[in-house]
């Protein structure tokens, strides 16, 4: 976004009791995903299958990612005081051309790690978009055709930085830090799923409520990446009128947000690190093939979403082709 709007101060979500036993999705539930573009869902996932994760994560970060030569760094997963202000190696620049074309397979931006190439690992594809629950409730949200899944986008982790003084702390929690942005490609039904606790302001995901009705409206096409010339003006009014709220939850918890909700990584002035693997729902059909989208300049491997061959423009009902 041009002319960079600072975000409003984000508050910590609290979760109202929403749910019914016995159905994947309630009708209170349903309404409130419609209202806000979001519904967070709290120990959807066995905490045994998200600690098995968990290691197989660290394990992979601590294989692929290695410290910068001469920096005196190591990262030990058993010792916090090293997960402060990480000081990692320079890793392969992005594939020009073939499969991984346009994004690096792991990528490092200062304290996040985006470990996308292990996103198709069986262990993570068991654990969230073939996972009975979260699929159940990307059904009942969405469509009962859902298209079969092949990746996630891998783990993403947000480590702390060194100790921050009162001031540097203040302009954390004034919204200095957060990242407002939507993605691109096509994007219907995402999904994020804490791996480890995320205690408050430590990081944890980040929306911005009902930004999904006014970024809905900024596009095109329904699902696929179609900005308009409203876009911008949009994404302004929401980062300058919406509070955007901060999920604090523990391992297991998941997040289903809309695919035009404006999101970001929350604010972290804390001591840990957050875990978190993110993942694509969308329905299952014709969608243009990988040259196309190099093309478009959306070539975007990771996500496991792509353009629809054929999208409706949007309309007043931006509900129309949901299942809810």
């Amino acid at each position: 976004m041009s002319d960079r709007v600072v975000s409003r101060p984000s508050a910590v979500f609290e979760p109202p009791e929403l749910a019914e036993k016995g159905v994947p999705v309630s009708q209170k539930e349903v309404d409130f995903f419609k209202e806000n573009g979001f519904l967070f869902k709290r120990s959807l996932i066995d905490r045994e299958s998200v600690s098995d994760a968990l290691d197989r994560a660290w394990e992979c970060l601590i294989d692929t990612v290695p410290p910068a030569a001469g920096s005196g760094w190591q990262l030990k997963r058993d010792d916090p005081a090293s997960w402060r202000s990480p000081q990692w190696s320079e890793l392969p620049s992005a594939d020009t051309s073939g499969p991984f074309e346009g994004r690096q397979r792991t990528a490092v931006h200062g304290r996040t790690v985006k470990m996308h190439e292990i996103g198709n690992q069986q262990y993570l594809m068991d654990l969230v978009p073939n996972n009975p629950r979260i699929r159940e409730i990307a059904r009942a949200l969405l469509a009962d055709n859902l298209k079969t899944s092949e990746r996630t986008r891998g783990v993403y982790a947000l480590f702390p930085t060194e100790r921050l003084s009162s001031e540097e702390v203040e302009r954390h929690l004034n919204g200095s830090s957060l990242g407002p942005h939507t993605d691109r490609v096509c994007q219907q039904l995402n999904v994020c799923v804490y791996l480890d606790d995320v205690p408050s302001r430590s990081g944890g995901f980040t929306v911005y409520p009902g930004s999904h009705i006014l970024m809905f409206q900024a596009h095109k096409y329904e699902a696929n990446w179609s900005p308009t010339d409203a876009f911008n003006n949009a994404m302004r009014e929401v980062v300058k009128n919406i509070t955007p709220v901060e999920f604090v939850g523990q391992r297991g918890d998941v997040v289903f947000w809309h695919g035009r909700t404006v999101h970001s990584a929350g604010v972290h002035i804390g001591d840990s690190i957050r875990w978190a693997v993110f993942a694509d729902f969308t329905e299952d059909r014709e969608i243009l093939d990988a040259d196309t989208h190099r093309e478009l300049g959306l070539y975007e491997w990771f996500k496991d979403a792509k353009m629809f061959k054929n999208d409706a423009e949007v309309s007043d009902d931006m509900w129309r082709g949901w299942r809810i």
